[in-house]
Parts: structure tokens; C-alpha cells; sequence
């Protein structure tokens, strides 16, 4: 929120332990990087830093934050403007990032998550 910046990092299911390690409730100054032993490499275009084990990564600038409910486990939408893509060779296959590669997870809901291991293709119409 300070910095009105930050670095979306798309987590892939061989490095999800440690993301979880992230979600600890610690105080700021805490270094997650640390915490999780996760990588950090300098970003381009904004100041946070980036997640070396991430193989899509997403400079931004802060655009809104939406408060979803500020009672407890409330949330908020943070909504951004890409700035620059990082994208490691090794999940792009003809210009697109091949999700078996790339191998992400998504957070359900609680401590449920999902893999994008089971994917389906759908023409669209016209």
C-alpha cells in the first residue's frame, strides 16, 4: 500500500510449502523471503522484489484496493496495471505459457487449494 507497487507471482505446486509460509500473520517487518526461503530477485519497473522459483511474473502498479468485509478472514480485492511479464522459458511453448509446465495452483477457499493439471478446451461460438 505504501509503495502503491507490487510483484504478482504465479506459485507452481513444486514450491507451494513454502508460498504457504507466507501466510503466517507476522508483523511488517518481517522478511517473508526469509521466513519462507523463497528467493528474491530485483524487479525491473517497480520496487518489490520478485519471487525467484516463480515462472510468471508480474510487475504492477497499484490501481484500487476493494474492501470485501473487514470483519475477521474478511478480504480485499487489489486490483493492478501489469507493468512488465517475466516469463521463463521452460513454460512457454509457442508464445503461450503451457499450463502442464507452468504446473500453478489456485487458493479455493480456507486452506483449500487447486492444480491446473485438469484442463478442457471450449471453441468459442461464431
Amino acid at each position: 500500500m505504501d509503495t502503491r507497487e507490487f510483484v504478482l507471482n504465479i506459485v507452481s505446486d513444486d514450491f507451494a510449502e513454502k508460498m504457504n509460509e507466507c501466510s503466517a500473520s507476522v508483523p511488517p517487518e518481517v522478511d517473508e523471503f526469509e521466513l519462507s526461503g523463497l528467493t528474491p530477485i530485483p524487479s525491473d519497473l517497480v520496487k518489490p522484489d520478485r519471487v525467484a522459483e516463480s515462472r510468471v511474473q508480474m510487475e504492477c502498479r497499484l490501481e484500487q484496493v476493494v474492501t470485501v468485509s473487514e470483519k475477521p478472514n474478511g478480504g480485499s480485492l487489489v486490483l493492478g496495471e501489469v507493468l512488465r511479464f517475466h516469463l521463463a522459458e521452460e513454460v512457454v511453448n509457442n508464445f503461450y505459457v503451457d499450463p502442464d509446465k507452468l504446473r500453478a495452483i489456485g487458493r479455493m477457499a480456507g486452506v483449500t487449494y487447486c492444480r491446473t493439471t485438469d484442463q478442457f478446451e471450449l471453441n468459442r461460438p461464431g
